[in-house]
């Protein structure tokens, strides 16, 4: 997916990790606050997010996009194998997924000889428009075109990369010259080309989730596209919706060592932990955070009752808020917007926050004061009911029922999590699907036993008892008011939900190594484990992987070191002789999505989702911590 935004400052402000977040955070109004712009739980905006859920041979995927600019800036650019069928999403989506599977580390404490800890901390668990072409320039070929929601949608077909941008730009679909060379490599294997821009009338806060399907029975997520303008240890989530348990085709899969882990403040190393093993399973890896039956982990998207009906013959703002929230309507960032531009804020009223403002505008009974005037400018500027009703139903009642109907229809929901850098988005990730693995909990669960200070009873270390047996004791940093919570960043507590925008800090050194095990994980079987120090010539040898197939031969198997990888090791020992050197997949259709990466079978995955995000190119320095 590439997003284009070249206003003021061209490809520095990325499409992923955007702090758009919710508006509401503002201090306690006067009134009670129950409206749509008081605090609520915010999107974690720095990770990129996709929703597969595959129906048969048939995948869909919702794909969350952030933008900030100009409204006749916004462009949007997806390589596909066919042409999609096409729908909208909903923000709300991805904000249910988060809160019900983001991994949580708790500790279950035990004080014993009276020693004590004092455990009460808080717990918060770009392109100009032109008038469109309806036909091709040169080589390029529209194969379709509508409006979906609140964009202009063009599919294309072209043998070269140069030419399909200069008819992308040429139409308002403005990239970069640099993105040629990485299109003209899916255009040379096939690929069509998904383009969207905003319609004349709408704006950035018209944005939500694309939502599109292809029939393909394998997702692959086509990274090579991202680098040309990616942050650096772009986080990407991927949750995936299928009959089983969904693996990484061609990728590593990595068990991250818990040891390593703050459990006292998850959120400060999680991501680097996740990263650093990452890096020892040779850069092109996934982590499992969840794979759970549907059955055992009920998520809430959408009320069955809701009705645009409800809404009709409803003619005063006011009352329409009060609607919304008495049917339950979800607190979004996309709600908001959609509130925003159906009752806008009079000029007059520009400094006065959303929460206050729009607290008048719902409330029945505040009509004298500010209030009362604010609800007069409401009400001269007129409101359009019929079209926020529409607007509702598009973007919020529709899309939520669907995903809330294609939920509960489907057996098994998976979790991938990766972090990574330009430099290893030399080869797109295919995703496959494995029946014979086990489940997997996002709640990581750890055994602890306070140690006090000789003579006393106040507990200055702790004591870890994790799932696998390791043990591991923490310094607990006492706080000037006594209590021994350290920072938690707005989660709080012993333990915790890690965010995506932190986790910097490094991996507890004593825990040892921050992969656990690194193994293949394959369509049928357990995991095969592989020693991290033969992660670099397994990774190639992957790169061939055809979905349906075996991803290595027991042949190459053979050549392989037997692991003898302890990950509770601080040092790692030197790598043991073995067979074969690494020859890492060189990026042009190699262990990619593109059919030419699939053998002599023409077996293709879908391209789907190539993110592109400003930023500087890093590489990351691989190294055995």
């Amino acid at each position: 997916m590439s997003t284009q935004r070249r206003s003021r400052s061209p490809l520095r402000r990325g499409l992923s990790a955007l702090a758009a977040g919710l508006l509401g955070l503002w201090s306690t109004p006067a009134f009670a606050c129950g409206g749509f712009f008081c605090f609520t739980q915010p999107i974690d905006q720095s990770a990129e997010r996709i929703l597969y859920l595959k129906k048969g041979d048939s995948i869909s995927v919702h794909i969350q996009i952030s933008y900030t600019g100009d409204d006749d800036k916004f462009s949007w650019i997806l390589p596909l194998t066919a042409v999609p069928k096409l729908g909208i999403g909903s923000d709300s989506v991805f904000q249910v997924l988060e809160q019900g599977t983001a991994p949580r580390f708790q500790v279950d404490f035990s004080n014993q000889d009276g020693c004590w800890a004092n455990i009460s901390c808080p717990m918060a668990a770009a392109g100009g428009r032109n008038e469109d072409s309806s036909g091709g320039g040169g080589g390029v070929k529209v194969l379709a075109k509508e409006n979906v929601g609140p964009y202009e949608a063009v599919t294309l077909a072209g043998n070269s990369g140069a030419e399909l941008v200069k008819w992308l730009s040429d139409n308002g679909y403005q990239q970069p010259a640099s993105s040629a060379p990485l299109i003209d490599q899916y255009a040379k294997t096939g690929y069509v080309f998904l383009a969207l821009k905003l319609q004349k009338d709408k704006g950035a806060g018209d944005l939500a989730p694309i939502v599109v399907t292809l029939a393909e029975p394998n997702p692959c997520l086509p990274l090579r596209l991202t680098a040309i303008a990616s942050v650096p240890e772009l986080p990407v989530v991927a949750w995936i919706l299928a009959d089983h348990r969904a693996i990484p085709k061609n990728f590593l899969h990595v068990e991250i060592n818990e040891a390593t882990i703050d459990w006292m403040n998850p959120t400060s190393n999680y991501k680097n932990v996740v990263s650093k093993a990452v890096d020892q399973a040779s850069g092109h890896a996934f982590t499992t955070e969840l794979a759970r039956p549907t059955s055992k982990l009920p998520l809430t998207f959408a009320n069955k009752d809701w009705k645009a009906s409800d809404l009709d013959g409803i003619t005063e703002p006011g009352a329409m808020l009060m609607k919304m929230l008495e049917i339950g309507l979800p607190r979004t960032s996309q709600l908001q917007q959609l509130i925003r531009k159906h009752i806008p804020k009079p000029e007059a009223f520009k400094d006065v926050s959303d929460q206050e403002f729009y607290g008048c505008i719902q409330c029945d009974g505040c009509n004298e004061g500010p209030c009362a005037a604010q609800k007069a400018a409401v009400k001269a500027q007129g409101f359009n009911a019929k079209a926020m009703v529409a607007d509702l139903q598009t973007y919020v009642i529709a899309p939520l029922q669907a995903i809330q109907a294609a939920y509960e229809a489907t057996p098994y929901l998976t979790r991938l999590y990766t972090l990574v850098s330009p430099p290893e988005m030399n080869k797109d990730p295919i995703f496959a699907f494995n029946a014979d693995l086990p489940e997997v909990d996002n709640v990581h669960v750890a055994k602890g036993v306070a140690i006090c200070k000789a003579g006393t009873n106040q507990a200055h270390q702790v004591k870890l008892t994790l799932k696998s047996g390791q043990e591991v004791t923490v310094d607990l940093p006492e706080n000037p008011n006594g209590s021994l919570c350290r920072g938690f960043g707005g989660f709080g507590g012993f333990g915790g939900t890690p965010s995506f925008n932190s986790g910097d800090a490094a991996p507890l050194a004593a825990g040892g190594q921050p992969a656990y095990r690194v193994e293949v994980l394959d369509e049928k079987g357990g995991p095969i484990e592989i020693d991290p120090r033969d992660a670099d010539l397994v990774d190639a040898e992957l790169s061939k992987a055809v979905a349906g197939q075996p991803s290595l031969s027991a042949s190459f198997i053979s050549t392989l070191t037997k692991s003898t990888w302890d990950p509770t090791k601080t040092k790692v020992d030197p790598k043991p002789t073995s067979g074969g050197t690494p020859s890492p997949a060189d990026g042009n259709g190699s262990g990619g999505c593109s059919a030419g990466s699939h053998g002599a079978s023409g077996t293709s995955a879908a391209g789907w989702v190539a993110l592109l995000a400003a930023g500087a190119l890093l590489w990351r320095r691989r190294r055995l911590a």
